[in-house]
């Protein structure tokens, strides 16, 4: 299985000059769900610690790109392309993806166990894609709105192809920026895929809807706010200025 992932993640990579161990680790479960599909929630820690080793240390297959050279800056730690020189906007952009991954890998944990804790009851399957299984079965990644507003055509995809209710969790941040620019742009398409979008805020361990509801109506008293992805819908159907 390494190997597919390995091979999709250099595909994903194939712009890129700088990376950090981070970025790579997050982009490795969106790696894994798109090679994978649902077979993702068999993918370990120890899978993705894996992949990484192959892009830093020892490539195990030769469609592994390979970020060989170590650069510490400021305490972080980056790697690049021996083949390549790096300039200033490669470590930006590396950098960038570092802040973003180091957030959600911080906070993964408690997403998955906020997760957990609403859908007690049910029987629980696999790391960053999770399987929930009662009366109802729920496959659930977890992400952030930024890169599911990248995945969305793999989202809707796979929402097609599971047997049961499919769910993009999504970590609470910050800013609405991201999420208003998502519901624009993918909340129609994900709403007839069957797609649903909840956000986890990991520092409350609550889910609140932001698109679409569960079928196991016994869920729903679950979220922090149940109306969320309803008044959601009507603020963001209303004009509001665009965002860049």
């Amino acid at each position: 299985m390494e190997v597919e992932v390995i091979e999709k993640l250099s595909e994903m990579l194939s712009e890129r000059v700088v990376v950090s161990e981070e970025e790579l680790k997050v982009k490795a479960m969106r790696a894994a769900l798109m090679a994978l599909e649902f077979k993702a929630s068999n993918f370990s820690e120890e899978d993705l610690k894996e992949v990484v080793c192959s892009f830093l240390e020892c490539p195990i297959t030769v469609k592994s790109l390979h970020f060989s050279e170590r650069v510490e800056i400021s305490g972080m730690s980056f790697y690049h392309l021996h083949t390549a020189k790096p300039t200033r906007d490669d470590f930006l952009k590396a950098y960038e993806e570092y802040i973003k991954a180091k957030s959600f890998l911080e906070n993964l944990e408690k997403m998955v166990s906020s997760m957990d804790r609403f859908f007690e009851g049910y029987r629980a399957e696999g790391f960053f894609l999770r399987i929930y299984s009662n009366r109802n079965r729920y496959a659930v990644f977890f992400t952030t709105i930024s890169d599911a507003f990248e995945d969305a055509e793999v989202h809707a995809s796979l929402a097609a192809k599971f047997e049961g209710e499919y769910v993009v969790a999504v970590k609470v941040e910050e800013k609405p920026n991201d999420f208003i620019k998502f519901f624009r742009t993918h909340s129609e398409k994900f709403k007839r895929s069957g797609v649903r979008v909840w956000v986890v805020n990991p520092y409350e361990m609550s889910i609140s809807p932001f698109i679409g509801y569960p079928r196991d109506s016994g869920l729903i008293s679950r979220f922090r706010d149940p109306k969320f992805a309803t008044k959601i819908a009507s603020i963001l159907r209303t004009k509001v200025e665009e965002i860049d």
